[in-house]
């Protein structure tokens, strides 16, 4: 049940406004989150014993800061003017507790990382899908030069998929099968990507997937392996880098033409706005800097957020709430950097071992990407929290079972029942 329920979650973030009830997009998602929640609190707190320190740590600090984070929203509804708005703020950080206790359980059972794997490609099945129903115009799908397929905001379908890229490319390049099949969803989350218009989450999608397939050919030449595979990737990045960009150009002109403007130096037009913006934004936070205006409330009457996830959390819940986001970076970063160093020095032999350590860099990368987007848009709001939440759950898992692989404790844990447990020890 609770695996059927983590997978439903999975198709509903990428239909928030499709799944909405009473108007609020994303309800049957916010429903989803908290049914896993209240569903896995329990075998969590018996699945954390045999977690690693490490991974046992980051969680319990990460969610304890959403949990102030929650209470500071619902303090602020006291003196907010949209009292409402301000639970936006508490769904955002229910994901967190939905789907990190939700992975560790289910990875913790038996055969438990042939869930975990159906799970990593129900995401990549979501990025082509989607993708797909931009690219045709499905539904509220549609496409004139900015398109947000089934979220409100064309920014919001740009970090869904900028986020999820890494995950395709990562298990395209650890599968051993249906490669085809895999390239064919890596191809078509880019087209969604260009569809969507999001400028800065395009050059984010795009920088991602090269950082990926750069980590990896790093992880081969200290490892002394696939050298012709090194270098024709190597050959082939600047070529189709260029491909990219003429895609972009021919399907969507005037993203196109914009990112050219930015990047020769020129002033755009968001970029201007965004400027204002932040300065506006930041205005508000150093005339409320122990309270903030409150969560989730709009900046005057220009936007629904700051467009930055630090300004926005200065803004909206003063000092403190600025210093929670700030504490919760930071600790993911380090983790990710961590993680990602381990991984390029790992010694561990054979296809398994490889397997894992490929899904720890696409895992590192997703995240990586979702925290650098939320710079420009969207500040961490409840359509896209969850693309923050699911990578950095599936890294935990992950680099546990690259502990494991490395102590000798499980040989196969993909493939023999009664592995999971075993995954997380120390």
């Amino acid at each position: 049940m609770l695996q059927a329920s983590i997978l439903l979650l999975i198709v509903s973030i990428w239909f928030p406004g499709a799944t909405r009830i009473a108007g609020t997009d994303g309800s049957l998602s916010f429903l989803l989150a908290l049914f896993c929640a209240l569903v896995s609190i329990v075998p969590y707190a018996e699945a954390t014993k045999r977690l690693h320190r490490t991974e046992a740590g980051l969680a319990i600090a990460v969610l304890t800061m959403s949990a102030f984070i929650m209470v500071l929203s619902l303090l602020s509804a006291l003196h907010a003017d949209n009292p409402i708005r301000t639970m936006r703020a508490v769904f955002a950080q229910v994901f967190g507790f939905a789907i990190i206790p939700t992975i560790a359980v289910i990875a913790a059972r038996p055969r438990g990382f042939e869930a975990i794997d159906r799970i990593g490609m129900a995401m990549v099945i979501m990025v082509a899908a989607t993708s797909c129903l931009v690219a045709i115009g499905l539904g509220d799908a549609r496409f004139a030069d900015r398109a947000e397929g089934y979220f409100k905001h064309a920014n919001q379908l740009g970090i869904a998929l900028s986020a999820g890229l890494p995950l395709v490319a990562a298990k395209l390049v650890a599968s051993r099968r249906h490669r085809i099949l895999l390239s064919g969803c890596l191809l078509a989350g880019l087209l969604g990507l260009v569809k969507s218009g999001s400028k800065t989450n395009f050059v984010l999608g795009v920088a991602g997937l090269g950082t990926f397939f750069g980590l990896y050919s790093v992880y081969l030449v200290i490892r002394r392996q696939r050298p012709v595979t090194v270098i024709a990737g190597t050959i082939a990045a600047p070529i189709l880098f260029q491909l990219s960009l003429a895609t972009l150009q021919f399907l969507n002109p005037r993203a196109y033409r914009l990112l050219s403007l930015q990047l020769s130096g020129g002033e755009a037009h968001s970029i201007v706005s965004r400027q204002k913006l932040w300065s506006i934004s930041i205005d508000l936070g150093l005339s409320h800097p122990f309270m903030g205006v409150g969560a989730g409330q709009w900046v005057g009457d220009i936007a629904p957020h700051s467009h930055n996830l630090f300004i926005d959390a200065f803004r909206t819940l003063g000092v403190p709430g600025l210093a929670l986001v700030s504490v919760i970076v930071v600790l993911v970063v380090a983790y990710l950097i961590s993680s990602v160093l381990h991984t390029l020095v790992d010694r561990g032999k054979g296809e398994q071992a490889t397997e894992v350590n490929v899904m720890v860099l696409g895992t590192s990368v997703a995240v990586w990407n979702y925290l650098v987007a939320n710079q420009m848009s969207d500040s961490f709001g409840p359509s896209t929290s969850a693309f923050f939440w699911l990578p950095l759950a599936l890294l935990m898992v992950y680099r546990g079972m690259q502990r494991s692989l490395q102590t000798g404790l499980d040989q196969k844990p993909e493939l023999h029942a009664g592995t999971g447990p075993q995954l997380f020890q120390h």
